[in-house]
């Protein structure tokens, strides 16, 4: 009974690891260049103000998003080189998140695109992992 008990804590613990690994490595990335991004949201033209934002990917460091239905974002995320950002933007009231991508161009980011992932109006559905409500 011991070793069942055992076993299936080690296997909750790995679950659980596995689930909140990618939380943990967008709040890290996110606090280091948090500085860069705050306010490049209103670049798009649409939002105005958010509630926060998460950094997905600066230049080489990146966290895989799992799980992405729009094969064409999907795509378009697995070929970005090093002179990109991806920064997924919650609007304010939590109405709808947008990945946000940017290139730099001669040491600025400039917003190249942006995909809206879900919405409340239901203009979008998509999901994504990590997930950010």
């Amino acid at each position: 009974m011991r070793k069942k008990v055992l076993i299936v804590s080690i296997l909750l613990l790995i679950v659980a690891l596995f689930i909140f690994r990618p939380y943990y490595s967008v709040n890290s990335l996110t606090k280091k260049y948090a500085d860069e991004f705050s306010e490049l949201y209103r670049d798009n033209g649409f939002y105005e103000d958010i509630e926060y934002f998460k950094v997905f990917k600066y230049r080489n460091e990146e966290v895989n998003i799992q799980c992405l239905n729009n094969k064409k974002l999907k795509n378009r995320l697995n070929n970005l080189n090093d002179d990109y950002a991806v920064v997924l933007y919650i609007e304010k009231n939590h109405s709808s998140a947008s990945l946000f991508i940017f290139y730099d161009v001669d040491g600025q980011w400039e917003l190249l695109d942006w995909y809206l992932v879900w919405s409340c109006s239901g203009t979008a559905d998509g999901f994504m992992w990590p997930y950010y409500l």
